[in-house]
Parts: C-alpha cells; structure tokens; sequence
C-alpha cells in the first residue's frame, strides 16, 4: 500500500512538471502561446496547477514576462539591485523593476512609487509591449493617444479592434499572446506587413454550398432560420453577414418582409433571419432561468457565425445585427454581450440587458418616446451602456438626419464605434396609431450606418 502511495506521488509530480497540467488552458483561444512562453521558461503555472488566462494581470507581473521574453538569462546572476522604489525593496519582484528603472525602460507615477499591484489597461499594455520591444509604429494624429498601438496590432492580426476595449485591464492569456508574436517576428517566424486578413473559413472553399442552410443542431434542439443570398454574392469575396432578429409576436417571415432589408440590401453579403422557440404565447430569445451573460439564443448566434464563416467567404470584421421590438433587446443586448464579434448593430424600440460588455460596437438605435410597449427608460438605458461600452463622451454629439428620427450622434469613441440615438416621431404602421412602430427610414438609414463603419 505505501509502495502504491508512493508511485502515485512520483506520478503526480511529474504531471506537475508538464506543460499539460494547465488544466484551464488546453481549451483556451490563447493555449499555443501560453504553453509555447511556458516552455521557454517565460511563464509560470499558480501553485494549484493553474494558468488562470482570462485573470487580470499586474505591472509587476507584466514588467517579469517582457523582460524575461526580452533578456533570456538567468536572472538570479543579473547585477542584484534593489530597494530603488518605496514600493520596491526586496519582494520577489524588486529585481525586475530595478533592472527596468535602471534602463529606463519603466516609469513612475508622480507620488514616485512604482504601484506593482496596480492593473494593466489594454492601451497601456500595448504600448508598452511594443516600445519595449522596438517596434517601429506609425505615429497617428488623433484624439486618442493609443490609436496607433491599437491599429498595429489590428493591421498584423495580433487582436481585432472591433474586440478591444481600451481601457478594460488585459488579461494574462492576452498579454501571452502578444509576447508569443512578438518573439516570433524576432525570430522571422512572421513578418510585421500592416495587411489586415479578416476572412471567414469558408473562404478557402472552392465554391459556395450547393444548398441555402435553413437549419442547425444548437445544444441538441432544432433551430431554423430564413437565409438570403445576395445575387452578388462572390465565395472569391469576403461578404457581410448579417443577423436580423424578430420581436416576441412576430415571425421570421414576417420580419423578412416588413424590415425590408433584403431590398435595401441586396448588395453582395447575406442575412440570416434566426426564429425564436415559443415562449409566453409568442417566441422568445431565453429561457426564465437563464443567467444575463449566457442567454440561450447567444449559442444559437454563436453556432451561426462559427457555420456561415465555415461554408461562405465572411469578412469577420463585418458582421452586423438588427431587431425589432424583443429583437431590438436580444440586438442591444447581444452587441454588450459579442461586442469581440459584432461591428455595428441597428435596433428599434427595445431596451438591454447589460452583462460583461466587450469590444465596442457601433450602433443606431431609435425609439418613439410616445411608445406604450416598450419602455422609453429602457431604451435611454440602452443608450447608456452602449455609450459606457463604447468609450463615448456624452457631451460630445451632433445632430444627424434623418429629420422624422430627431437623430444624435455621439462621436469620439473607441475605434470610431459611434452612437446614434434617434427619439424618431413616426406614429402610424399600416395606417393605424401605432407608436411602437418600425419607421419606413429605418432599413436605409440603417444601412447606411453600417456602409460608415
């Protein structure tokens, strides 16, 4: 028995000391650069065996991997200096932020301390991996002072702009990944060429499918969908894909028709009209127990992008949402929660469910304020998160037409990802008083909200 204890020791020891026991990484978007860092010594597991990718990550940390990454030596040997912040004396840390002081590679706030535990925006981060490094960017004249880091990383396919938010902290698997790259255009595994890929897939297929999907399996129900295919639609050119969202009384067929953007639209993309599963004497988008972060319908639109990138050439970068009623909530609501994926979303009379917003998400939303079935407050309070999601100034707005959608636009968001907001007055739907109604404008204006993007 002791014999058998033993061996099962030995043998948990050496699962310890493989790359493998990262049992929160295998799965992970980011696992080929973490275990690729941690077999170059770069990185470490947490006592328990744990990465732990999707965790903020400190200046202190990060200051370890990128000299680690930069300088591969043995750091115990390196000229020991210590105590050269308040903050810095002899923790584990004080080497690495001494030997960066001592090569002015790190800065100080203006107390002097250097605030080791404090977290890492994105912004932040990039800039100071890629100055560390001695990347050459571009410089940019604009407002904000991290656009140019944001468009390197954009423009070499390290991140999608359209999925960062600038002044959320960076996580440990993103700082990784980041790290992983730029070792790898050091080493001439990759070269730094400023052309953007964004293509689905479904690109690389010879020709498009010989049948129009209208079903798919999403966690073991049915789901079936209404798709167009634009008549210009070329598998040799990336296309837009869109996803229109029907209200709770409504059908997908009826939406086709009365949203009316298969002809305002017909361009060289596609839209997909997902139905709703019956739900309180109409079709919903969730289910009562639902948490706000995984609403049921978010695996349906994740299946959805994930099928359509496989089997049609899809720009990534393009790929945009619209709603009517509880479509307009599932469309602001979803745009908080796959603001990495979505680019712009165009939705009227419906509020939100806020939830752990990512990227920005550029977005038009209209309202009737004499609407009695869906609440004007809801839709302001869409308008705020969006605007909160988005980075936006909410003193800074212009107005824009059209004049019947009394449209603002709030400008000088992250990535240019901004806000209109339209209080439009368009009372009458199929000539009766019907405030909740869907504006006639609303399928151009739209439309033309998206071209902007």
């Amino acid at each position: 028995m002791k014999r058998h204890f033993t061996i099962l020791i030995v043998l948990l020891l050496y699962i310890g000391s493989s790359r493998w026991f990262f049992s929160d990484v295998m799965d992970h978007q980011y696992a080929e650069s973490i275990l690729t860092l941690h077999d170059r010594g770069i990185i470490k597991w947490y006592p328990d065996g744990m990465f732990r990718p999707d965790q903020t990550i400190t200046r202190a940390e990060i200051l370890k991997i990128i000299l680690e990454a930069k300088i591969p030596a043995d750091w115990q040997s390196i000229n020991y200096v210590f105590d050269c912040f308040p903050d810095a004396t002899d923790q584990w840390y004080a080497i690495y932020v001494c030997y960066a002081k001592q090569n002015n590679i790190v800065k100080w706030y203006p107390d002097g301390k250097f605030k080791p535990d404090n977290a890492v925006t994105i912004a932040e981060w990039f800039k100071m991996a890629l100055e560390s490094f001695e990347v050459p960017v571009e410089e940019e004249s604009t407002a904000r002072w991290y656009n140019q880091y944001i468009d390197f990383v954009h423009n070499n396919n390290i991140f999608s702009k359209y999925a960062l938010n600038p002044d959320r902290p960076i996580t440990r698997g993103e700082v990784t990944h980041l790290i992983h790259q730029l070792l790898r255009e050091q080493q001439w595994d990759i070269t730094f060429d400023n052309k953007r890929s964004n293509l689905s897939a479904g690109c690389l297929r010879p020709s498009q499918p010989s049948t129009i999907p209208y079903t798919s399996m999403v966690n073991g129900i049915q789901r079936e969908y209404i798709t167009t295919v634009w008549s210009r639609y070329n598998h040799n050119t990336p296309s837009k894909l869109i996803f229109a969202f029907h209200g709770r009384t409504n059908s997908n067929q009826d939406v086709q028709w009365y949203y009316n953007i298969d002809r305002v639209w017909d361009k060289d993309g596609i839209i997909v009209y997902p139905a709703g599963l019956p739900a309180g004497g109409g079709r919903g988008r969730s289910d009562g127990w639902d948490r706000s972060s995984e609403l049921r319908d978010f695996a349906l639109f994740d299946q959805l992008v994930q099928e359509f990138g496989d089997n049609y050439c899809i720009d990534l970068d393009e790929i945009y949402v619209v709603g009517h009623s509880l479509g307009a909530w599932f469309t602001n609501t979803l745009a908080c929660a796959r603001g990495d994926v979505i680019r712009a979303i165009g939705s009227v009379g419906g509020s939100i469910t806020k939830n752990n917003c990512s990227g920005p998400v550029a977005a038009m939303i209209m309202h009737n304020p004499k609407d009695n079935l869906a609440s004007f407050g809801g839709w302001e309070y869409a308008r705020d998160v969006l605007l909160e999601q988005n980075g936006c100034y909410p003193d800074q707005h212009r107005p824009v037409g059209p004049v019947d959608g009394n449209c603002i636009e709030y400008t000088n968001c992250f990535n240019g990802a901004t806000v209109v907001w339209c209080p439009h007055t368009q009372d009458y739907g199929w000539g009766s008083y019907y405030p909740h109604n869907r504006p006639e404008f609303a399928a151009d204006e739209i439309w033309s909200f998206f071209q902007k993007q």
